[in-house]
């Protein structure tokens, strides 16, 4: 049950997000074609933030309530110490990392290199009490219709779930019934957390540019459970992305203590002050008349109502964390008991007509998961290589052993990774996604074990550079129960590849032709290296911060200060790079560059040009991607 455990604490806040969009486009990844206004503000050039750092930080988070084993839970300071404490990232190193597996599949983003701590604040000294690594895992369940009267990514939401790993507790906890609840309930060491992130400002012109709410959960990890997603009972939209009222996937479980506990937070469309919209009077229950579709009336003994979900209570999502924790009485658990599972449902009462079904469980309940389901893989030229992603079967929450399962490439993916719009941009040739398909090769079916889960076994092969100007291929593979509808799955809920293409590293790379390709290319796409560190375009530059390069290239993809940033270049290519800076007074062609340019001073960093305000919100690189996703399937 991960974070939806008795024993769970929510807190809340703001979070910053600071990618940088020049590499929204893919074609900008053309070093031949690229232009330097591409770096500037605007749709037709590095969109709504081309100086973006990357970073992903917590802001002003503070525990706001905390849920003991026996199901209370109080928000009173008073009460419990551990509320109040705040939430804060690393004060000792940088900042985590927001990265997009491939410019042409920005929907799976991940934070990296990520520090979490609960602390006490004070005047003169900060306590930590506990501190946790957060595992990259992507978010999922996105949605870009959340925010009534916002546009682009400001209407956006959707849910980071991940574990917080190599805990350290400090030796002396504060005056907490909670902590030593929470500390003795984990398992392997590590925590499970959730953050919902929403009401985004991208508008660089307007207060707040980069930041936005977020609501988050902290509960013990219990083993074997995914870390990314819940195996629980499963609401899914039955005919498309949000039900009939504007609610979308939402995942509850049902636990030993006979309590139903229901993530709303995510799932309730919001207002323009991001509170939740009224959609009367809101109830959860069993169906008994399972095949009751969504949006129709409920008759007569065809509804069993467990509780109302208070989410009209002021400050509702923040407080609660948008989780409804409703006791089942015995009648309520016969009607959801192993053998004789009733599908629930969200009840919605509007008027003085029948109570209407806002959206269901899935159909016989059943859901689908995948965990990785972001995977980058090194292709080698000395033959296959293998990569692994398990599959959870599960239906009304419970494993399904020995479930058939199945599982396909979704193929040519066209038109995928625009959203600039300027004539330079629109010459270059946009690089199909998905092909070839016979780079990878895995069972078209498959089946769970005993414990509901399965092991896809992915063969991987080079894909030969079928994108020309940028790195490997994007690859999406489907997966679900055998005879599962694809209504229960999100729309972009599939398990993403980037294949990377072989890279042999050379026995004595040169800057020409191993090491200037790919550096323009990231001087192009991440100008803020150029302006705040080295550019890397430049070989005086390079030369004068050789030892940083080595020190960034050399660190674990989980640093927070690894190079590049983005987690898209391939072992082979760092490699090269390391081996080059290694040696690199030997390349003497680079030092001549090095020689010619010493005494010239560099021009001065370009001053950014902020565009000016505006009333519409731009489109966004998310929802511009989607939108270009959409019209792909729609073509296909």
């Amino acid at each position: 049950m991960s974070y939806l455990n008795a024993v769970r604490l929510v807190f809340s806040g703001q979070f910053q997000a600071d990618p940088s969009t020049v590499n929204n486009d893919v074609r900008h990844f053309d070093n031949e074609y690229f232009e330097p206004q591409w770096q500037d503000y605007g749709m037709d050039a590095g969109w709504w933030n081309p100086d973006g750092s990357g970073a992903f930080r917590l802001i002003n988070c503070v525990v706001r309530a905390v849920y003991y084993a026996d199901g209370t839970s109080t928000d009173n300071p008073a009460t419990d110490a551990a509320v109040g404490l705040a939430v804060l990232n690393a004060n000792s190193r940088s900042s985590g990392k927001i990265v997009d597996i491939d410019p042409q599949w920005q929907l799976a983003s991940q934070i990296w290199g990520m520090q979490v701590r609960l602390a006490k604040v004070g005047d003169n000294a900060t306590v930590t009490y506990v501190t946790g690594e957060y595992v990259e895992n992507p978010f999922h369940d996105l949605w870009f219709s959340r925010v009534s009267g916002k546009g682009g990514d400001g209407a956006a939401s959707a849910i980071f779930q991940s574990t917080l790993a190599n805990l350290n507790w400090a030796s002396s906890l504060p005056d907490s019934k909670f902590l030593p609840q929470l500390q003795q309930a984990l398992q392997e060491g590590q925590l499970s957390i959730r953050l919902v992130t929403y009401a985004y400002k991208d508008q660089a012109s307007k207060p707040g540019f980069t930041l936005g709410t977020v609501s988050g959960v902290i509960g013990p990890y219990l083993s074997g459970e995914p870390k990314s997603f819940v195996v629980g009972r499963r609401f899914a939209p039955q005919f498309g992305g949000t039900s009939w009222n504007n609610i979308t996937f939402l995942t509850g479980v049902l636990g030993q203590d006979n309590r139903l506990r229901l993530d709303l937070c995510n799932a309730l469309p919001i207002d323009s002050s991001y509170n939740p919209l009224n959609l009367g009077t809101l109830t959860v229950g069993s169906l008994l008349t399972p095949a009751l579709p969504e949006g129709g009336p409920l008759g007569v003994g065809s509804y069993q109502q467990i509780g109302t979900i208070p989410y009209l209570e002021p400050d509702w999502l923040l407080r609660c964390g948008g989780i409804a924790d409703l006791p089942l009485s015995p009648a309520m658990q016969q009607n959801q008991s192993p053998g004789g599972f009733a599908p629930l449902a969200i009840a919605a009462q509007t008027g003085s007509g029948p109570a209407l079904i806002a959206i269901r469980e899935t159909p016989n309940g059943l859901f689908t998961g995948a965990e990785p389901f972001v995977l980058r893989i090194d292709s080698s030229n000395d033959g296959p290589v293998t990569a692994t992603s398990t599959l959870y079967a599960a239906a009304y929450g419970q494993p399904v052993p020995f479930a058939p399962l199945q599982a396909a490439q979704t193929g040519e993916m066209d038109g995928l990774g625009t959203g600039s719009v300027g004539t330079d941009v629109n010459a270059i040739p946009v690089p199909p996604a998905g092909i070839p398909m016979s780079a990878l090769t895995f069972p078209a079916s498959l089946a769970t074990g005993a414990d509901g889960t399965a092991v896809l076994q992915i063969m991987a092969t080079p894909p030969n550079n079928p994108r020309g100007y940028i790195d490997g291929q994007l690859y999406n593979i489907t997966y679900q129960q055998a005879g599962q509808p694809r209504s229960d799955f999100g729309p972009f809920e599939l398990i993403a590849i980037h294949l990377r293409d072989a890279y042999p590293v050379p026995e004595t790379p040169t800057w020409v032709d191993n090491i200037e390709p790919i550096f323009v290319q990231y001087g192009n796409l991440y100008p803020i290296m150029s302006k705040l560190v080295v550019r890397l375009s430049d070989p005086a530059s390079v030369y004068e911060h050789r030892n940083l390069l080595t020190l960034a290239f050399s660190l674990d993809i989980s640093d927070p200060n690894y190079m590049p940033a983005t987690r898209d270049m391939s072992q082979g290519k760092r490699d090269t790079i390391l081996k080059w800076l290694a040696a690199i007074e030997k390349d003497s062609a680079f030092m001549a560059l090095v020689n010619a340019a010493i005494a010239v001073a560099p021009p001065s960093p370009k001053a950014a040009q902020m565009p000016a305000a505006a009333d519409v919100e731009p489109p966004g690189g998310k929802t511009t991607f989607a939108r270009s996703l959409a019209r792909s399937r729609a073509t296909t």
